[in-house]
């Protein structure tokens, strides 16, 4: 059936959808990104709509059937949205780091006296929040499910707060989160027991057959974002990042190298 002229015109101006994985609240997320949206609504004179999915899989079933103009995703679920075409154009700068958490006055002082310990991580999708203490654990011959009791909550200030709280022994986090505003007061009660190589930052990726203006002008507000503007840097700091710089999928490779052999990727 052809489409009459008029719903091919209003086809063109339908808004961005601009998808955030949902690593933390509903709320954080629309407080964090809304002046980045703004931004990029502003430079396409487009509207841009910002959205989210409740957990890893839903964000990633959404990706896969297209539903998403421009997405922010975790690294692990990126790769798995690569079916679907979507292309990486851009990513925070430094890397971060994963590690595992737990108080000052814990006798948790390795990652084997972790072993029938309730640990609080993020999720079996997240590679600073559980894949590679998984891995390091798997290296010394201990399991994860039946050896520990693993408690997967989703949310970084979930797993500090209760950390610090004991209502879990030890936490996996992306550690950088203990360097921001409302976790800097507490900080200092905690100890890093592990940490996990370089994580690169989460990459901005673009869904396939978005034309190239349009992905080029994103990119192109992304990468503007100077420090030195305090507008600038506010927006940097709540996306935990100094500055965003244009990326490829070539950046990811080395890294996809590291943990495409995790359950995450087979068992799926």
């Amino acid at each position: 059936m052809a489409l009459p002229l008029s719903c091919l015109a209003q086809e063109t101006s339908e808004p961005i959808r601009f998808a955030v994985f949902p690593y933390k609240s509903p709320k954080s997320v629309i407080e964090v990104f809304s002046p980045l949206a703004a931004r990029i609504e502003k430079r396409l004179g487009k509207k841009v709509v910002l959205v989210s999915a409740t957990d890893s899989e839903a964000f990633l079933k959404k990706s896969l059937a297209g539903e998403y103009d421009l997405a922010l995703p975790s690294i692990a679920v990126y790769y798995k949205m690569l079916p679907a075409g979507y292309t990486a154009i851009a990513k925070g700068v430094p890397s971060f780091w994963g590690g595992v958490i737990v108080r000052q006055d814990s006798k948790i002082k390795t990652i084997e006296q972790c072993k029938g310990k309730k640990i609080a991580a993020i999720g079996e999708h997240s590679y600073a929040g559980y894949m590679f203490f998984k891995a390091q654990l798997d290296e010394k011959r201990i399991d994860s499910k039946k050896d520990l009791d693993i408690q997967f909550v989703g949310k970084l200030d979930t797993i500090i707060y209760g950390v610090l709280n004991k209502k879990y022994d030890g936490g996996v986090i992306r550690l950088d989160t203990l360097e921001m505003k409302d976790f800097a007061p507490i900080k200092d009660q905690f100890r890093i027991v592990s940490r996990s190589v370089a994580v690169p930052q989460f990459p901005f990726v673009v869904k396939s057959g978005m034309d190239q203006r349009t992905a080029t002008a994103i990119r192109e507000v992304l990468t503007s974002l100077s420090p030195d503007k305090p507008e600038d840097l506010a927006i940097l700091k709540s996306l935990q990042v100094k500055q965003i710089v244009a990326a490829t999928k070539d950046d990811y490779d080395p890294f996809y190298d590291v943990i495409k052999n995790h359950e995450f990727y087979t068992h799926h």
